[in-house]
């Protein structure tokens, strides 16, 4: 989006750590002063609504406050009904970019041999020239913030990365699936790799002012057929490929904020792929995207050396977690920006 290693080199790859049996001294203390964190937090809120008790408004101004805010909340519900129609004129439009990917992907893989620029003298022979622009995916992939998700180990199958596509839809719900085309390799048998996001747009009841858009909400990866001793997900966390299967990283016996991180991470990453990567594809391979930052924008990234690394980086965000997060606990994490500008 190198040369193969053994299994034991990927496992000890930092990329996704194990959770312990018993929490470290780090990791507790962290924990401890995300806590007390929260409530501080909670405690200014109480503080401001007793302010707010012991001076009541005038009843006139209550009423105007009242009425200002049922007309904020018929804001919000046309709101949504703004970003179902813009999702579904993208998905209408689709057709017209997919005509543009269309003849980027043909170059790419050496379909098409674009004529030389008459600046350069040299022989347009194809000959004894690569076909396409090899490794074109795979450099594009390191050049975004998910290249900490890539293993030495993954890099030959990567380097067989054809295209990469975006499939947008309505029904039966909003959402949008992003397409992995792989030419014929050494590890699976799958031709494309695919992995669904499901979005809703709908204001949280108790919270609508954080309403910001369309949010993904769920996601379900695909099954990767792997031909014998070559699978490189044996070990969670540790390989490109563990994208395709989050649920595999997912467990009750986690930490919590572990397992929230995850999905967090995840709803990101296919976020990023499909408003970025596929999009911006050539400008990556070029290096021009240098205002891309290189690290998960959920600021909560379980690509850390540690636990313990997670726990220290979750206490310090506390604030944001309190003020500009969309995440609820029943359904993992949100992503924070929204798929509708």
């Amino acid at each position: 989006m190198a040369d193969h290693v053994t299994h034991e080199t990927a496992a000890s790859s930092p990329s996704v750590p194990s959770p312990t049996s018993e929490p470290s001294a780090g990791k507790t203390e962290a924990s401890l002063l995300h806590q007390i964190a929260i409530i501080e937090k909670r405690i200014k809120e109480i503080e401001l609504e007793q302010t707010a008790t012991a001076n009541p408004l005038p009843p006139n101004i209550q009423a105007k406050l009242y009425a200002l805010r049922k007309i904020q909340l018929d804001i919000v519900d046309r709101e949504v009904q703004f970003h179902y129609k813009a999702h579904a004129m993208e998905v209408e439009y689709q057709s017209v970019f997919n005509e543009c990917h269309e003849k980027v992907a043909r170059i790419i893989n050496g379909d098409d041999v674009p004529e030389l620029l008459e600046s350069n003298p040299a022989p347009n022979d194809v000959a004894d020239q690569p076909k396409g622009i090899p490794e074109f995916w795979l450099t594009v992939l390191k050049a975004s913030f998910l290249e900490h998700m890539i293993q030495p180990t993954d890099e030959p199958v990567l380097k067989e990365l054809q295209d990469v596509r975006v499939h947008l839809v309505n029904e039966p719900e909003a959402g949008f699936e992003l397409e992995f085309y792989f030419a014929s390799n050494d590890y699976f048998t799958n031709e494309v790799l695919t992995k669904q996001y499901f979005l809703r747009c709908a204001p949280n009841p108790d919270a609508p002012a954080k309403f910001n858009g369309f949010e993904i909400y769920n996601c379900k990866g695909c099954t990767i057929d792997w031909k014998p001793d070559h699978n490189l997900t044996v070990t969670p966390g540790n390989s490109f490929f563990d994208f395709f299967a989050p649920e595999m990283l997912i467990n009750a016996d986690y930490d919590a904020d572990f397992n929230e991180a995850v999905l967090e991470c995840d709803f990101q990453y296919g976020y990023h792929i499909k408003e970025t990567i596929i999009p911006r594809s050539v400008f990556l391979f070029l290096k021009e995207s240098t205002h891309l930052g290189q690290s998960c924008c959920c600021s909560r990234c379980v690509y850390f050396e540690c636990l313990d690394d997670l726990m220290a980086n979750s206490s310090l965000n506390v604030a944001n977690d309190g003020e500009g997060s969309n995440h609820e606990s029943s359904t993992g994490a949100d992503v924070d920006a929204p798929l509708d500008d």
